[in-house]
């Protein structure tokens, strides 16, 4: 990996801070100790005269609480990436930062668990932290310096590929020169064309545009590659726009794996926009994915969690409510309460959906001679005063109350709080291949078409719009955005029908 020395660098400085902690720790419980002796020697009146100063043993839950806390917030602040173009001033914003919110963390612990220590130990113990985790880092920095300034802090690394993939990996090492990277060269693994020499011009050319000028050398061919690889201290090779070249990058991963020269090959392959890549392994076995937005993002568990909880949480404040609305809908017409639909899911997924019965019993039956009167272009149904509806169903819709049950699919998993509005089988029948994707995330109760005008958005490819922006755009902020701006699309009954 091209940032193999970095994270080295970095384990080693999490194991310093450690080591800082706990020297800081004892560090500050004897200079305490020493202050309330200086204190009454002569008689300086500090503020935390008379504060009691527990055992040293009696302490070790403020190292224990410390350590994790330490470490979760110097990751949050960035102290484990790469510092080397940093300021010294930000060296110590980040660590007096960190100590801050350590203070604070350990105050509320002690608080919680009703432990009484003193609180001039404590910000005793997390200034030096932050004068030492400073120091550090500023340590660390100079010698990194001066190491490059000798020239023993740069790998050489050698691009294969001429193409759009390799021109970002130049402009990304160019861009961060704290990685320590130089580009040897450029290698082109086709086979020789009548225009290989103009390609190579247009790159060149697009290198410049990028403001990238001193990049290496150029070779063309296997045989140029091994060649450069005797003759320069080439470190690590990158394999860039592999689709087309895939015979010679197996030769050459072989040829450089016999000379002892790290090879990575680029796990985009396919350079399409939306489309993300990743690496995993399964066994022993490495596997590059594919996928759309939202991925596998660790938000989408933390989604998952406030489905459950405000789920589980409606259901049992609006019981009662709810029990009333099913009594209504019993007296004044006939058939069961709820009515459950098929519907399609996340990826396809089929789950039956819960709503409160809000049209007469046979409503699925009368569907077809209704189907020329759709309102909505597309595959979708919609239709302003259906005859369908029963006048307490009417009501019901007005504010959206039929959707209530289906919070019972919420909490199952089958369904989130907020996602594309669930489709029939029927409708996705007819999608086109680019509306599937609106499947790809767990269907909700709300969405952005729900708070957009709802039922007055006619046109199913804007439907199909709205839910792929959202999918594309996808946080948790924006989901509860959208949950916020429900609320009064509901109660004001905002395109509803």
């Amino acid at each position: 990996m091209l940032k193999e020395n970095w994270r080295l660098i970095s384990r080693i400085e999490r194991v310093g801070d450690v080591l800082i902690i706990i020297l800081s720790f004892f560090a500050a419980y004897y200079s305490r100790g020493a202050l309330l002796f200086w204190n009454e020697v002569f008689g300086l009146n500090l503020p935390f005269e008379g504060e009691r100063l527990a055992p040293l043993s009696a302490n070790f839950v403020v190292l224990i609480v410390a350590i994790i806390a330490y470490l979760v917030s110097l990751n949050v602040m960035g102290a484990y990436s790469s510092m080397r173009l940093s300021s010294h001033w930000r060296l110590l914003r980040v660590s007096l930062t960190s100590s801050a919110l350590v203070f604070f963390t350990l105050a509320a612990t002690l608080f919680l668990l009703k432990i009484d220590l003193s609180r001039s130990f404590i910000g005793l113990f997390c200034l030096l932290v932050g004068i030492f985790l400073t120091a550090e880092r500023y340590l660390v920095l100079r010698i990194l310096r001066f190491w490059r300034s000798r020239g023993r802090n740069f790998r050489n690394i050698l691009i294969c590929g001429i193409g759009e993939q390799a021109l970002r990996v130049a402009k990304e090492v160019a861009s961060r020169p704290e990685l320590g990277i130089r580009v040897r060269a450029f290698a082109d693994l086709g086979p020789t064309r009548a225009d290989s020499e103009r390609v190579v011009q247009r790159f060149k050319q697009d290198l410049r545009e990028a403001g990238l000028r001193q990049v290496g050398y150029f070779i063309h061919g296997t045989a140029a590659l091994q060649k450069a690889l005797n003759e320069y201290a080439v470190d690590e090779v990158i394999f860039t726009d592999v689709v087309e070249v895939m015979p010679q990058v197996e030769e050459m991963v072989l040829v450089c794996s016999e000379q002892g020269v790290r090879t990575t090959i680029a796990a985009d392959l396919f350079s399409i926009g939306m489309v993300k890549s990743g690496i995993s392994y399964f066994g022993g076995m490495p596997l590059i994915h594919f996928q759309t937005p939202p991925g596998d993002r660790w938000e989408l568990a933390v989604k998952r969690g406030i489905d459950v909880v405000i789920a589980a949480l409606l259901l049992l404040v609006l019981a009662i409510p709810m029990a009333v609305i099913a009594f209504l809908i019993k007296r004044t017409s006939p058939g069961p309460v709820f009515y459950s639909q098929t519907r399609v899911g996340l990826n396809g997924r089929l789950f039956n959906l819960h709503k409160f019965r809000s049209m007469v019993d046979d409503a699925d039956k009368q569907l077809e001679a209704l189907r020329e009167l759709n309102e909505m272009v597309g595959p979708a149904f919609k239709l302003k005063n259906d005859p369908r509806v029963t006048p307490i169903g009417r009501w019901l819709r007005r504010l959206s109350i039929d959707e209530l049950p289906q919070l019972w699919n919420v909490l199952v998993g089958e369904m989130s709080l907020v996602g594309p509005r669930p489709p029939v089988p029927g409708e996705v029948s007819l999608y086109e291949r680019k509306d599937r994707r609106r499947l790809s995330m767990r269907p909700g109760l709300t969405c952005t078409w729900q708070v957009s005008g709802r039922n007055n958005i006619k046109d199913f490819d804007s439907w199909v719009k709205l839910d792929l922006e959202y999918i594309d755009n996808w946080s948790l902020s924006r989901d509860f955005m959208l949950l916020f701006r429900t609320i009064p699309a509901v109660l004001f009954g905002v395109g509803a029908r």
